[in-house]
C-alpha cells in the first residue's frame, strides 16, 4: 500500500497560535535527533493514534495539556489525505475525527468540529488496501479469524522503543493475546500464501458445505419418510376394506408391492364421491345444539336459584332457634325486675325504705332508673314473643318456593337427559359419514406424501452437483499447496533476514536464521541441531539488530509482491538505546580518546543500522519511507545517502515537538 507521512500536525488549544507541523519526505530515511523529553517518541504514538488505534498512547502531561487535535498529512498513491483526531482529554480515547481527501491539500489553521469517526477512516483505508471483506474461516464463530483490517498491518509499521530492543516481543502489539492471535492468522495473507480470491473460495466452500449438508439431510428424511409411508399405506388399505369402501377388493397378499397398494387406494376418493351417503338437512344440527344449550342454561339457572333458596331457609331456621333462646333469657331478666314495683309502692306510702329504714322525702333516682329499665324490658319481651309467628310464616313460604324450584329443576334435568340421548343417537348416525370423509382425506394426503417422498430425483441431483463443486473447490484451495507457498515465503524472508544480519554485524548471522510465524519471533538453528529463539540469544545489540533486520526483510518481501496491504512506511524509535550510556549528554561529536577522535564501537553499531536502512532504500523498486527518532547525533549517519534530517531537537537548535511559545509560562 502506497502511504507516506508528509507532516505530523499539532493544533493548539490556544487558537491564537498556528499549528505545529513536522515535515517528512517520502522515500527517505527521516531522522529526528534530540534529547530526552523533547517529544521524539511521541511522534510514533501520534502517527499510530491518527491512523485509527483503539487507544491513545500519547503521553499525558504537557503535550496533551496544550494540544487540541493531533493530525497527519498523508500522501497516498493518487491522492492526499489530512486526518486529525481530537485530544481525548480525560478519556482513554475518542472516535472524533476530522478528515479531508483530495489531490493537493492545505493544512487548515483551526479545526472546529469533527466530520467523521475512526471507523469511517478504517473503512476507507481497508478500501485503499484492497483488503477482502471476508473472514478467514467463512463461518459464524470466527473468533480471531475475523476479516483482516488496515489496523492489523500496524504490527509491521511500528517499532516503538519498548519493542525494538525487546527479546520477547518481535512485532508491535504482539504483546497482547488478541493482537498476537490475529497476527498469526493474517501472516499467510501478507506473505502472499493466500489472497482475497482464496478467502472468497473458502467462503464459497463453507457455504456450499452447509447447503450440501442441509440437502443431504432433507434427502435422507425423504427416503426415511418413504419407507415409513409404506407401512402407513398398507394399514389404510385394510381400513378402507373395513369401512366397506372397497367392496370388490381382494385381501392383500404377502408379495404385494407398494405400487399395488397405491393403485388400490387411489380408487377410494372416486368411490366415496359416487356413494349414496344420506345428506344432513341444513340447520338441523345447529337447532338441536341451540335447544340443548338452552336446556343446560335453564338447568344451571334453576340449580343456582334452588341453592340460594336452600341457603335462605337454613339462615331463617337458625334465626328462629336463636330467637327462642333469646326470648327465654329475656323472660328470666323480666322476672328479676318484678320486685321493683313492690319496692316503689312501699316507699311512696311511708317514704321509709323497707330494707334500711332510711327516709326519702324527695324520692330515689336509682329506683326511678330501675323502674325505667323494667318497663323497657317488658316492651322488648313482648316484641320478641311476637317474632316467632312472623318467622314461621317466612319459613313456610320458603319451603313452598323450594319445592317449586326443585320440581322445575327435576323437569329440566329430565329434558336434558332426553336431548343427550337423542344427540348421542344422532352423533352415532353421523359418525360413519364423518369417519368416511376424514379417512378419505387422510388417504389422499398419504398418497400425496408418498409421491413427494419418492420424488427425490431432483434433490439427489442437487446433492451430487454440490458434492462435485465442493471437490473442485477443495482441489483449488489445496491446503498442501497453501502450506508450500507459505513455507516458500517464510524461506525468502528468512534469507533476507540473514543478509541484513550480516550487514549489521550481528552474532549468529551465519546460523540458519528463520522467521517463526507460529511463535512470532526469530529462531536460530546452529549446526548442533539445537533450536534457539531470539530471547535466548544474548546482547541488546543483537535484539535491536534482528528487529531492524526482520522489519527490513519483511518489507522488502512485501514490496516484491507488488500488491500488498502493508503500508510502505516504518517508524523506529530509539534503535541506539542499547549502545550509548545515559551519561553521555550529546552524541554530536566522537568522544575524545588519547587526543584522537575515533568512532567508538557503539557509534559504529548505530552507524551500521542507519547504513543498512539507507542501503535498503537504495535497492528497493518503490518509494518507501522510514522515520527514526534518536538520541544519537549526526555522526551516526553522516555521509549516508537517502537521509533527511527532520530536526535536531536540542537546546539552541530546532524547536521541540511543542514550540516554546506554547509553554504555559511563555
Amino acid at each position: 500500500m502506497r502511504l507516506a507521512i508528509l507532516k505530523v500536525i499539532l493544533w493548539p488549544k490556544d487558537t491564537s497560535f498556528i499549528p505545529r507541523t513536522v515535515l517528512f519526505e517520502p522515500g527517505k530515511l527521516n531522522i529526528i535527533s534530540g534529547e530526552s523529553g523533547t517529544g521524539k517518541s511521541t511522534i510514533t504514538w501520534i502517527i499510530d493514534y491518527c491512523l485509527g488505534s483503539e487507544k491513545c498512547s500519547i503521553p499525558v502531561g504537557l503535550i496533551r495539556d496544550v494540544t487540541g487535535w493531533f493530525g497527519l498529512h498523508i500522501k497516498l498513491a493518487n491522492t492526499e489525505m489530512i486526518v486529525a483526531r481530537r485530544n481525548p482529554g480525560d478519556q482513554q480515547t475518542t472516535t472524533d475525527m476530522f478528515w479531508l481527501e483530495g489531490l493537493e491539500l492545505t493544512v487548515p489553521p483551526i479545526i472546529v468540529e469533527k466530520n467523521a469517526r475512526v471507523d469511517d477512516l478504517k473503512h476507507r483505508f481497508n478500501q485503499i488496501c484492497d483488503l477482502p471483506s471476508l473472514d478467514f474461516v467463512g463461518g459464524e464463530d470466527v473468533g480471531f479469524a475475523g476479516r483482516p483490517s488496515f489496523r492489523d498491518m500496524s504490527s509491521f509499521s511500528f517499532q516503538p522503543q519498548h519493542i525494538v530492543a525487546n527479546p520477547y516481543t518481535f512485532f508491535y502489539k504482539a504483546d497482547t493475546t488478541e493482537n498476537r492471535e490475529k497476527l498469526k492468522v493474517i501472516f499467510p495473507l501478507v506473505l502472499g500464501a493466500v489472497s482475497a480470491s482464496t478467502l472468497a473460495v473458502q467462503r464459497e466452500l463453507k457455504d456450499l458445505e452447509r447447503e450440501h449438508e442441509r440437502l443431504r439431510r432433507e434427502l435422507d428424511a425423504r427416503l426415511n419418510s418413504a419407507r415409513a409411508w409404506e407401512a402407513e399405506v398398507e394399514s389404510y388399505y385394510l381400513q378402507a376394506r373395513g369401512l366397506g369402501l372397497l367392496h370388490d377388493s381382494e385381501a392383500p397378499a404377502t408379495g404385494w408391492s407398494l405400487e399395488k397398494y397405491i393403485l388400490e387406494l387411489g380408487k377410494v376418493p372416486a368411490l366415496v364421491r359416487a356413494m349414496d351417503i344420506p345428506d344432513v338437512q341444513e340447520g338441523t344440527g345447529e337447532a338441536a345444539a341451540a335447544e340443548f344449550n338452552r336446556v343446560i342454561s335453564d338447568e344451571d339457572r334453576l340449580a343456582q336459584e334452588t341453592g340460594s333458596i336452600r341457603r335462605r331457609l337454613d339462615k331463617v331456621q337458625q334465626l328462629s332457634t336463636a330467637l327462642g333462646q333469646y326470648g327465654t333469657d329475656l323472660v328470666s331478666q323480666e322476672d328479676r325486675l318484678q320486685g321493683v314495683g313492690w319496692f316503689e309502692e312501699k316507699l311512696q306510702d311511708t317514704h321509709v325504705c323497707p330494707v334500711c329504714a332510711a327516709v326519702h322525702t324527695d324520692g330515689n333516682t336509682r329506683l326511678a332508673d330501675l323502674q325505667t329499665l323494667a318497663q323497657e324490658m317488658k316492651v322488648l319481651t313482648a316484641s320478641v314473643h311476637q317474632a316467632p309467628a312472623r318467622l314461621d310464616q317466612e319459613l313456610a313460604s320458603l319451603r313452598v318456593e323450594l319445592r317449586e324450584k326443585e320440581g322445575a329443576l327435576s323437569k329440566a334435568r329430565q329434558k336434558r337427559k332426553y336431548l343427550e340421548e337423542q344427540s348421542t343417537a344422532l352423533a352415532a348416525q353421523r359418525q360413519r359419514v364423518r369417519q368416511i370423509y376424514l379417512f378419505v382425506g387422510r388417504v389422499e394426503q398419504a398418497l400425496e406424501n408418498v409421491a413427494a417422498s419418492r420424488n427425490v430425483d431432483e434433490l439427489r441431483s442437487q446433492v451430487r452437483e454440490l458434492a462435485s463443486r465442493i471437490v473442485l473447490l477443495k482441489l483449488e484451495l489445496d491446503p498442501g499447496k497453501q502450506r508450500d507457498r507459505l513455507k516458500a515465503a517464510v524461506e525468502m524472508v528468512s534469507e533476507k533476514i540473514s543478509r541484513y544480519a550480516r550487514e549489521l554485524g550481528l552474532e549468529h548471522a551465519a546460523e540458519n536464521v528463520r522467521l517463526n510465524i507460529r511463535e512470532l519471533t526469530l529462531q536460530f538453528s546452529p549446526l548442533s541441531g539445537r533450536t534457539d529463539f531470539l530471547w535466548e540469544v544474548g546482547s541488546g545489540q543483537n535484539w535491536v539488530g534482528y528487529h531492524v533486520a526482520g522489519m527490513l526483510a519483511l518489507h522488502e518481501h512485501f514490496i516484491g509482491m507488488g500488491d500488498n496491504p502493508v503500508p510502505n512506511f516504518l517508524v523506529i524509535d530509539q534503535p541506539s538505546q542499547v549502545y550509548f550510556p545515559e551519561a553521555w549528554p550529546s552524541m554530536e561529536q566522537t568522544p575524545e580518546t588519547n587526543g584522537k577522535s575515533d568512532r567508538s564501537p557503539d557509534i559504529e553499531g548505530v552507524h551500521r543500522i542507519f547504513s543498512a536502512i539507507s542501503a535498503f532504500l537504495g535497492t528497493i523498486s518503490v518509494q518507501f519511507q522510514i522515520i527514526v527518532t534518536e538520541h544519537a547525533g549526526s555522526i551516526t549517519w553522516r555521509g549516508l545517502p537517502n537521509v533527511n534530517v527532520v530536526g535536531n531537537w536540542r537546546e539552541g537548535h530546532d524547536e521541540f515537538l511543542i514550540p516554546a511559545a506554547w509553554m504555559p509560562s511563555a
